[in-house]
């Protein structure tokens, strides 16, 4: 079963969180403590983390920021007692964050959180169900998309993606030519099973776009179709 590390500075919180995933079968481990939550992350490999933003002297967006710059890229799911929803919401996806919730939460929501953020992380995602199995690598001598190490390179140099972000693209390129809406991408690449907020999907999409290709004016890879969705240009291949 899924290894799920907690760390949020609030004890009850802690036990709250891990009572819920352990009757559900998952195995956790749990920190009061930002820099020692990033340790165990490091040091024992969870599968996700689930992690606390307002954490005293060090707080949930630098633990984020830190481990994305070490390479990592384990899910990782906020919870807030934030009341600025909208604003959060960009502000941890833009660190590298792939879900969050608010507080209080409801048991069986964050369990389906869980679950899906799982998937996700899945290297046999079937995200890729669409493009032809025997392809493992594009590239158009510009961007590199490595499938089966999940990196992209834009002139040798890595992007360094987050999970959702590299689904995002490898999704789009699998489909290359068809736009695809905001709707099939949070079911295909967040799986989402219900209706989700497409803003996450937005979001995700302009921190691509800054990663892959920073002060363009014009991007060349995940275009816009006004009103649809996005899409990945056909004429590249």
């Amino acid at each position: 079963m899924a290894k799920i590390l907690i760390v949020d500075d609030e004890p009850e919180i802690v036990a709250s969180v891990s009572d819920v995933l352990s009757s559900f079968g998952f195995v956790t481990v749990c920190t009061t403590d930002g820099r020692s939550g990033l340790q165990m992350a490091i040091e024992q490999s969870p599968d996700l983390i689930i992690l606390d933003w307002m954490m005293k002297d060090y707080n949930g967006l630098d633990f984020t920021n830190d481990f994305r710059e070490k390479g990592y890229t384990t899910p990782i799911l906020f919870l807030t007692a934030r009341g600025d929803l909208p604003v959060y919401e960009i502000e941890v996806l833009r660190r590298g964050a792939d879900d969050y919730m608010s507080k209080p939460f409801d048991p069986t929501l964050l369990v389906e959180r869980v679950k899906n953020l799982l998937k996700r992380s899945s290297a046999s995602e079937a995200s890729s169900s669409s493009s032809d199995n025997s392809k493992h690598i594009y590239c158009d001598g510009e961007l590199i998309i490595d499938y089966d190490a999940m990196q992209v390179y834009i002139n040798n140099v890595s992007c360094d993606l987050t999970s959702n972000e590299f689904k995002l693209v490898q999704y789009l390129e699998s489909n290359a030519g068809r736009v695809c809406s905001r709707d099939e991408l949070l079911s295909k690449v967040w799986n989402y099973a219900f209706s989700g907020d497409v803003r996450t999907v937005d979001v995700t999409v302009r921190r691509t776009r800054k990663k892959i290709e920073p002060n363009q004016p014009k991007y060349k890879y995940i275009l816009t179709r006004r009103g649809s969705g996005y899409y990945f240009p056909k004429d590249l291949e």
